[in-house]
């Protein structure tokens, strides 16, 4: 073997490795272009600006080869019947999370979505119910699969604020940049907080309606959804104690704010007494209809066809009974200890609740319908036919003031558990050779 073989081999192989190389790049390239042109005013056809999308759209048939699906095509074909017999959510409509024929919908495209073995079989399934089903429960499903599927690991999502932007921003600025999109005259727009000078928690108003925080918060609950099941894919570790640590930093940040806009720190919800801040989200609907207004203090009335208050104090009381005892019954009536590492991680499970929850039928849910009933608040029986509330969705819950009370009556059933628990120990806390020296403050 000469010396000019081996270099002529050499240039061979640089020369695969880099093609090999450019074939990876422009593959993630185009599963980048992929999601964005399925992302691309979703209210309308699949756009002629994605022309291979656009074919999909038309032709892919989703239940031609099942073969494609790890589980045998099950999900698609059931979701196909109930597109094809109109059963799914209407198009033009508003979609919440917290309705469960809602979040029905949205979770049998995700389950399509994550039993696809290929990237062109998910784009072609995403591109066809694009335009099946309702725009809210396809953008929802669409997100968590591309966050939660092997196929996307490397596909950056754009914010949901660009997607959804009538969830994020008040209903002046969006009336102002439809007229200018109408005009065809390009516009800044600058967004007031809601509220007036007459209500002192306009003080902090500008915490809760962080655009920023906003997807934050609803970024987090797709990253570890309450309806999250192992068969998905994978296990969620510290699931429970994510939500408590998560939403415990929220409300420490916002009590912060408080202190420093000359507000006490923010008291806790209690469904024995009214809710002493009113609420309105000066926000409207995509499709029409504004998100509801709560007076000031208005007390708690059952919700109908939700949850009575009676059966919410039902729900922590039993919580407080399990912190009391040390221990939580599972379904089948067996003790879990939470006098542990482990404990805080089960009670958020229960607390939440997710589907990691040990006893769900005893236990209920006291997160998730809190947010619904907060959300009702301004219409418990359906009598005006209202829209559900800011609390009634991830991306906008924040703005209401209720939201940080509730929390902090959550974070306080939480610190109930950790009294209970040993203190820290010496060796725990100490980091051996470590000394501080100096603490200067600078300005």
């Amino acid at each position: 073997c000469t010396l000019a073989t081996m270099k002529s081999f050499a240039v061979f192989v640089l020369a695969l490795v880099a093609l090999c190389g450019s074939a990876t790049a422009e593959s993630d390239a185009q599963k980048q272009h992929d999601i964005l042109g399925l992302l691309y005013k979703v209210d309308a056809h699949v756009s002629s600006k994605y022309p291979e999308l656009q074919d999909l759209s038309k032709n892919f048939l989703p239940t031609a080869d099942l073969s494609l699906y790890k589980d045998g095509g099950k999900a698609v074909q059931e979701l196909m019947d109930d597109v094809e017999n109109h059963r799914v959510l209407e198009r033009h409509h508003f979609f919440s999370l917290f309705n469960e024929d809602h979040r029905h919908d949205a979770l049998e495209l995700f389950e399509v979505l994550m039993n696809c073995k290929d990237w062109h079989t998910a784009v072609g399934n995403a591109a066809y119910f694009r335009e099946h089903m309702n725009e809210g429960a396809f953008v929802y499903a669409l997100y968590v699969a591309v966050i939660h599927s092997p196929l996307s690991s490397h596909v950056v999502l754009p914010p949901l604020y660009e997607i959804t932007p009538h969830m994020f921003a008040n209903s002046e600025v969006i009336n102002k940049a439809y007229s200018a999109k109408m005009k065809q005259t390009p516009g800044k727009f600058h967004m007031d907080h809601t509220g007036s000078r007459k209500n002192k928690e306009q003080r902090v108003a500008y915490f809760g309606e962080d655009i920023g925080l906003n997807v934050h918060h609803v970024t987090w609950h797709m990253d570890f959804p309450f309806w999250w099941d192992d068969h998905y894919g994978h296990h969620f570790d510290r699931k429970g104690e994510l939500f408590f640590w998560v939403h415990h930093q929220l409300t420490a940040r916002f009590d912060a704010e408080r202190l420093s806009n000359h507000l006490d720190t923010v008291g806790e919800l209690s469904w024995e007494h009214e809710i002493e801040e009113g609420f309105a989200p000066h926000t409207t609907y995509k499709y029409g209809g504004e998100f509801p207004f709560r007076p000031d203090h208005v007390n708690f009335e059952d919700v109908d066809g939700v949850a009575r208050i009676r059966d919410m104090v039902i729900m922590e009381q039993r919580i407080r009974d399990a912190i009391a005892h040390g221990y939580v019954e599972d379904s089948e009536g067996k003790h879990i200890d939470i006098r542990n590492d482990h404990g805080i991680d089960v009670l958020g499970d229960i607390i939440e609740s997710s589907t990691y929850s040990p006893n769900p039928s005893y236990y209920g849910a006291l997160h998730n319908l809190a947010h619904i009933i907060l959300g009702r608040q301004g219409d418990p029986h359906g009598k005006f036919n209202q829209l559900p509330g800011v609390m009634e969705h991830f991306e906008t819950a924040t703005r209401d003031p209720s939201f940080f009370r509730l929390h902090k009556y959550m974070d306080n059933i939480f610190k109930e558990h950790k009294d209970f628990l040993p203190e820290y120990t010496n060796d725990e806390l100490s980091f051996p050779g470590v000394v501080v020296e100096t603490v200067a403050i600078n300005g």
